[in-house]
């Protein structure tokens, strides 16, 4: 087996690996677009570091293997896309990669994350066997077309405007993307930023992702202000995105993720229909 770094013109059947690979509940890793040519785009921007981002494991010319890792911005912590392995060695060719993978970034970065189904058996050794520690898990809920119920939907809710300063007090400090990138993730028509507004101030907001090359969507965000909860903001928020996304983006099924921590928040979608799918576990580890 041997371990190369990511050239142009392997972008292409990766990316072809890597989406069917994807499909599975068994080899889902987060982060990782979904659709080819969306992952072609994606490992791309990997090639513009002066560093290796992205690594490929080869057999006889077949692909067993990859790891990539892209950074948050402006942070020294990057998102791990992998490692991805297949076939009964699969353990062996992650943990070779990873030790291929970490002696290149050691030095510019200080955390990895990754994220992945809690089903992808060889990831989550691979993460207790490297030292990784456990900081998120999150139900993964749906709610398909058919069993969504339409209600009439709240003159408050509009399209983000401005007001980003309220928007990024209301955003969590933890979140994969911050408030300015969201703000600047909706100009991709895939991404949109719905506000609930009363007299010019927000009290909450819904961050949407339409997956692309894909009839399925994702509430990434749901916030409400503190003092404001328990009034029905959320709900007319996420009805509002559910209409978007059957009725205006002709999509077949919302997903929304859900820290086991929160069961107030899952109790709030399950009231509207959202059913429990996959559970997602996120991993992190200091590097020095």
């Amino acid at each position: 087996m041997e371990i190369q770094t990511l050239q142009n013109d392997q972008i292409t059947p990766l990316s072809e690996w890597l989406a069917q690979l994807n499909e599975q509940d068994v080899h889902y890793i987060a982060w990782l677009e979904s659709e080819t040519s969306a992952i072609e785009a994606q490992l791309g921007t990997l090639l513009q570091f002066q560093e290796p981002h992205a690594f490929v494991a080869l057999e006889e010319g077949r692909i067993k293997g990859f790891i990539g890792l892209e950074p948050f911005e402006g942070e020294q912590v990057g998102r791990l896309l992998g490692p991805f392995g297949y076939g009964e060695d699969a353990l062996s060719v992650m943990e070779t990669l990873w030790e291929k993978a970490i002696s290149k970034w050691k030095g510019t970065y200080t955390e990895l994350k990754v994220a992945f189904f809690e089903q992808n058996q060889n990831v989550l050794h691979f993460c207790e066997s490297q030292g990784f520690n456990l900081y998120n898990r999150e139900k993964n809920l749906i709610l398909p077309k058919q069993t969504h119920l339409h209600t009439p939907l709240s003159k408050h809710i509009v399209p983000y405007e401005g007001s980003f300063d309220k928007l990024q007090k209301l955003h969590p400090d933890a979140a994969y993307f911050n408030a300015a990138e969201m703000t600047h993730l909706i100009q991709d028509p895939h991404f949109s930023l719905w506000c609930y507004k009363e007299e010019d101030t927000i009290k909450g907001y819904i961050f949407f992702e339409q997956i692309e090359g894909m009839d399925e969507g994702e509430i990434c965000f749901l916030q409400v202000e503190d003092s404001e909860q328990g009034q029905g903001i959320g709900s007319a928020l996420i009805q509002y995105a559910c209409h978007q996304a059957f009725l205006e983006q002709g999509l077949s099924v919302v997903t929304v993720p859900v820290r086991s921590t929160n069961p107030q928040a899952e109790r709030l979608y399950k009231e509207l229909g959202f059913q429990e799918h996959t559970t997602i576990v996120a991993y992190t580890k200091t590097i020095r």
